[in-house]
């Protein structure tokens, strides 16, 4: 039975995803400490601190190739539309990365405070994975990403982040199956769809148990499974 080895491949796709974005905030922290003491006070990134930052991003997605993704999103609680975002993505099928640097000019209706996942990150104080979506802004294809918050003593000023592409995590799913064509489901905690062998769900549909029966959780997955006929 192949879902042992798809549980254990998946736990440590999204353990090792985790720990890069977790080390990527606090590289930023560092960045930040050592070039923008009063961040806390002005709440505004200086040119040398976004350029350390996107050094630090370009060298983790050359690192990391499970990585499409990555950059800083800074936060003023004050200020409506306010975020800054220091961001590098890598297409999909290139190798080289785009920088992507958004701003309260470049995107005037958006307001990150709104977002689900700014309020989970916020409220858990921790890492929080959100997905999957569309990601229309880099790469039009279904995204996680996977979220860390940063703070100044007790205020948060902003969120680390990485993107992963679903279709990364398919290959790999894909590759730990082989030729077995046992129908497997994996979904989000939540019930999102993010790995389908099975004709009745796609990625990105809302998961129903019917006609799978096996599960074993994780704490970033759920995977189903058909019963042995």
């Amino acid at each position: 039975m192949p879902i042992g080895k798809v549980k254990k491949i998946s736990d440590d796709s999204f353990s090792i995803i985790e720990n890069i974005t977790k080390d990527f905030s606090f590289s930023i922290t560092k960045i930040i400490s050592e070039l923008q003491k009063n961040i806390a006070t002005t709440l505004k990134l200086e040119k040398r601190t976004k350029e350390h930052i996107l050094l630090s991003a370009n060298k983790l997605l050359t690192d990391n190739p499970i990585i499409s993704g990555a950059g800083f999103l800074l936060y003023d609680p004050n200020i409506i539309n306010s975020w800054q975002v220091t961001w590098l993505y890598r297409p999909e099928y290139l190798s080289t990365s785009n920088r992507l640097a958004l701003n309260k000019a470049s995107q005037p209706l958006l307001d990150y405070h709104t977002f689900s996942w700014f309020a989970k990150a916020k409220e858990s104080g921790k890492g929080y994975l959100h997905g999957p979506y569309v990601d229309y802004v880099c790469n039009a294809s279904y995204t996680l990403t996977y979220l860390f918050p940063l703070y100044e003593g007790k205020q948060l000023i902003g969120i680390a982040a990485t993107d992963i592409l679903v279709g990364k995590l398919e290959q790999i799913i894909r590759d730990t199956l082989a030729h077995d064509r046992t129908p497997i489901v994996m979904a989000t905690p939540d019930g999102r769809v993010l790995f389908s062998n099975h004709s009745h769900y796609r990625v990105g549909d809302i998961h129903h148990p019917a006609p799978l029966m096996r599960t074993l959780n994780s704490s970033h997955f759920v995977l189903w499974i058909a019963e042995d006929k």
